[in-house]
This record gives C-alpha cells, structure tokens and sequence, in this order.
C-alpha cells in the first residue's frame, strides 16, 4: 500500500483563503484517499475544528483576520490538537521555520507539487494517528481491554483512536450502534478518559412512565404538583462536574424535548414548578440503537436537538464485524466471571466465530456465563455451549467435524484481513504475523480469490 494512502486516509481540514489553491489541495488530498474540510479564514478554521475531529490541519500562513499563525497557536491550545502542516510563499519561510520550532509538523513552500502535499500529510496524519494510538492504550488493562472493551484489531484501534480524540472536548456525544454493543461502555470511556472530575450518571430514557423523565432530568421544586412535598435536584444537576448519559436518547417525550435543547444549547437548567434559572456543568454523552434521522422525518425527535447531539459522533460496531478478537474477548469475559484460569478449545473458538450474534456481546456473555453454570470445571468445548436458536442436527445425524469447523473459521477469519487490505497478500501477512509464502498457501488451499478483494477496505474483523 501506498506510503502516501492510508487504507482508511486520514480527515484533513485544508485552510487558505485563496480559491485556485484550496481547491488544488482539497482535489489532490480526496484523490488519495483522504476525507477533506474545506475554510476560507483562520475564523472559519476554528469554529469547524470546535464542531469536527480532525487528524491533520493544512493552512496558508498569510490571509486577512486570523492569519495562519494565529490558527497554529490556536490549535495548539485544542484538546487532543491535530498536527499542523504550513503553506508558505518564498517570503515567509522563516516565519514557517520559527512554527517548526514551535510544534508545526512540516511547512511547504509555494508552488509545490501535489505528491509533496501528500508526503507531508501522510506522515502527520501517521504522527497524529500514533499519539491517538498512545494515548487509547496508555491506561489499558492487563487482560488487554482498553476501558473495558477488549480487541486489538483495526476497528478496536479506530474505536479507541475515536474515543481518545472525543473526549477531551466539551461538545455533546452521540454514540450508535444495535443493541448489546458496549455503547454504555464507550460513553464510560469518554466520561473516564476526559479531565471531568464529577460523576458519570446514567439515565435510561425508555424507563419512565410519560411526563415523568422531565421532573426527573431537571428536578422539581417544592409545590409544583401534587405530592411534591420538597424540592429536589434532577440527573443533570447531580451530574454537575461530569457527564449525563442518556441512553436511548431517541425515547425522550416531546414534552421534555425543548427543556433539554435549551439546556444544549445554553447550559441552563429550570427546575420543573420554579423560576430559577442554574447553570450546572455538565457534559452529555447520548445513545441510542435507532436511526435518529428518521425519527426527526416522523416528528418524534426534534431536528434542532437531533443537530445539537449529533456534534462528536461515535459507532459502534456489531460483535458480527468484530469476530477475529474473539479468543480476547471470551478471555476477558472469563476473567470478569472469576474464571480466568478456564481453557477454551479451539473448537469452541470456532464455533462462537460462526455465529451471527444478533445480541452482540450481551448474548455472547450470556452464552458464555450459561455455558460456565453448566459446566463449573474443565475446559469449555463447543458442545458445553447452548443456544436458543441453535440449529437442528444434520438428517443423517452427526455434525460438522472438527477439520470442517476450522477452516469454515479460517476462511472467514482470512477474507475478513483480505477485505481490510484490499487483497494485497504482503500486507495481510505482516498484519497476521505469517511469512508471505504460508498465507499464500493458504489462501490458495482455501480457493479464495484474490481479484474480488481488491479495491475494498475498512471491512476488517473486531472484538469488544
């Protein structure tokens, strides 16, 4: 793979205030592969890096209002800063120099060749995306899970790369993904992974009765209503120094819709029944397993509130897109259950890799959990494992064999690596720490083709 091409690029904001050359690097950046942001002024640039997650900034040193300059040291001030690379025509390239010294990453001096543009990307998004890499795995725990969600594999490392860009900011989270996938556990990693010193609270939208959320996420003054006998405080107030969840953001009832937009948008929380008006410090991190978008076309959610949760979006992956982590991931499992020391066969393995688990990893901890109450010692085979919708044995009544169920998981295991590198068999290797020739034996024994993995990626296998 390319030096200069990422398999999943990189998100670059290109700024300067002359068309011709924002829109000559904007061009040469997307036909590389990178997802590019455009801005006029340093002003724009800003305001853009408050609202998106960006690993790479491209900016003219001289332009009207806020120059270049000025943007550097802005960014330099940014939670988890995107690296910086400079534009600069003949008379400014000590000025450039000076900003190297100063923490720029590189400088590039007008007129340059698209191909020295993407040299210079390409190794501060490499920098940015090993710091993030740092910075996700720094805390990580010994059984291999980061914040508790355990995988070591590319979409973990986009997930941890994601989270550690998220959560130093102060802007509103909404993280996605079915139902059972850890989105409590990403919102938790947020919460744990920023500077906020008060507490994570939690508060499940789709369990309360209608009319009551609202009292209960902004509290209630004495004598509002019937039995309100004392004032009390809501879940945001008791949030206050940390961060709100709200999962299931999607089930809140129009009634308290407005107050939360409000409380978004201008910090400001009105007790239900009272008249003051406080200003609690908190953070919101949203969930929900529903697509948000259609929701707002039917006119259950409103669209400036969709607008104001969706600012630092994060997905979470099915456990079906993440099977290549799966011994890790039953492994942490066990240890959580206090059954570390359990072996689990690789028959076993193979089997829990084969299924689509439509309950993700709730109902694979369930299955493993049911599988440790039936069988409290010894090792863990496949057949120790039931399942509610297991399948019927075969008509002439015996099962796969143990080479059958191997290489049935190998050969999704090996076209999962080959989707994520685009067939190219060299890279694949290094990926799964196999000489070429073995891979390419096996590739072949399995009768995979390579042709129709090339040109894919981002598919890769993951386990949390």
């Amino acid at each position: 793979m390319s030096a200069n091409k990422p398999p999943d690029g990189f998100d670059v904001l290109v700024v300067d205030d002359e068309d011709s050359m924002r829109f000559f690097v904007q061009s040469a950046l997307k036909r590389a592969g990178h997802r590019v942001t455009t801005a006029t002024n340093g002003a724009e640039a800003l305001a853009t890096l408050e609202r998106g997650l960006f690993d790479v900034v491209v900016t003219d040193l001289r332009m009207p209002g806020m120059d270049g300059h000025e943007l550097f040291r802005a960014v330099l001030q940014l939670p988890a800063p995107p690296r910086v690379v400079l534009m600069t025509g003949f008379g400014s390239i000590q000025d450039a120099v000076a900003a190297l010294g100063a923490g720029a990453e590189n400088y590039l001096s007008k007129p340059f060749e698209a191909e020295e543009l993407l040299l210079a990307v390409s190794k501060a998004g490499d920098k940015a995306r090993l710091a993030l890499d740092a910075a996700a795995w720094k805390a990580s725990a010994a059984d291999g899970a980061f914040e508790g969600l355990a995988g070591g594999s590319d979409v973990m490392r986009d997930l941890a790369r994601t989270i550690a860009r998220v959560a130093p900011r102060r802007g509103p989270v909404l993280i996605t993904g079915e139902s059972g996938t850890g989105k409590e556990l990403v919102a938790r990693a947020v919460h744990n992974r920023s500077e906020r010193a008060g507490p994570f609270v939690a508060v499940h939208a789709a369990g309360f009765p209608l009319g009551l959320l609202e009292t209960e996420l902004f509290g209630v003054e004495a004598g509002a209503f019937t039995g309100a006998d004392r004032s009390r405080p809501g879940y945001i107030e008791r949030a206050a120094g940390g961060t709100l969840y709200l999962d299931e953001v999607g089930e809140i009832p129009a009634i308290a819709q407005p107050s939360l937009l409000r409380f978004l948008q201008e910090g400001e929380v009105v007790r239900v029944g009272g008249t003051e008006v406080l200003h609690p410090d908190v953070r919101v991190v949203a969930s929900t397993t529903q697509p948000l978008r259609e929701l707002v076309h039917s006119g259950r959610l409103r669209q400036d509130l969709y607008f104001r949760l969706n600012v630092l979006p994060i997905e979470v992956p099915a456990l079906r897109e993440r099977l290549a982590d799966m011994p890790l991931l039953v492994q942490c499992m066990l240890m959580r259950l206090g059954r570390g020391g359990t072996v689990v066969t690789p028959a076993a393995i193979a089997l829990l890799s084969a299924r689509p688990w439509p309950g993700n990893v709730r109902e694979l901890g369930n299955s493993i959990e049911r599988s440790l109450v039936l069988k409290p010692d010894g090792p863990l085979d496949a057949g120790d494992f039931q399942f509610d919708d297991a399948p019927s044995p075969p008509a002439h009544g015996g099962a796969r064999s143990y080479r059958e169920v191997l290489e049935d998981f190998e050969r999704r295991y090996l076209e999962s690596i080959l989707r994520s590198t685009s067939g190219n068999l060299a890279e694949a290797a290094r990926e799964m720490g196999l000489p070429r020739p073995t891979l390419h034996a096996r590739v072949t024994a399995l009768g995979l083709d390579l042709a129709r993995f090339r040109g894919r990626s981002g598919d890769g296998p993951f386990a949390s």
